[in-house]
């Protein structure tokens, strides 16, 4: 008896979702150096009442310090309010020569401002599902049926 996979289309918004990037160890680790030295110089720059994407903050660092403001606004009979805000794509959307325009006016040095203009300009994305892994395909079809 053949098995047969069901497949419920479902249609989806593209701009909702980006690719995901494979980046060699070495690429990694040099975009990991990067990264840690645009942080360096920019620091100064941040409201230290930010916790995405910083060293040693994260969602619940941000939950313990707002619970912390909330109980102690409430024992001051005090009003708080707050504005949350998601840019989970903000890096994806932002006008790069805009932020190219503030890493140089940070102090970054021309190099670096250079080197980030040749990393952000003329990337191309592919992507092969079906044909290129098959096998993978249909397990990865299978547990899609078995989740819905």
């Amino acid at each position: 008896m053949n098995n047969i996979i069901i497949i419920e289309v479902v249609l989806l918004k593209l701009s909702d979702y980006r690719g995901i990037t494979s980046l060699s160890a070495a690429s990694k680790l040099f975009e990991i150096i990067v990264s840690e030295v645009i942080l360096t110089q920019s620091k100064r720059y941040i409201s230290t009442d930010q916790h995405g994407f910083m060293p040693g903050r994260s969602v619940t660092t941000n939950m313990l310090n707002y619970t912390n403001t909330c109980i102690t606004a409430m024992e001051g009979k005090a009003q708080v309010d707050v504005i949350y805000t998601d840019l989970k794509a903000a890096f994806d959307r932002i006008d790069h020569n805009i932020l190219l325009a503030k890493l140089s006016r940070l102090g970054s040095s021309a190099k670096l401002v250079s080197w980030m203009r040749s990393y952000l300009t003329e990337r191309k994305l592919r992507v092969k599902f079906m044909a290129a892994f098959p096998r993978a395909s249909a397990i990865l079809l299978e547990s899609l049926k078995e989740a819905t």
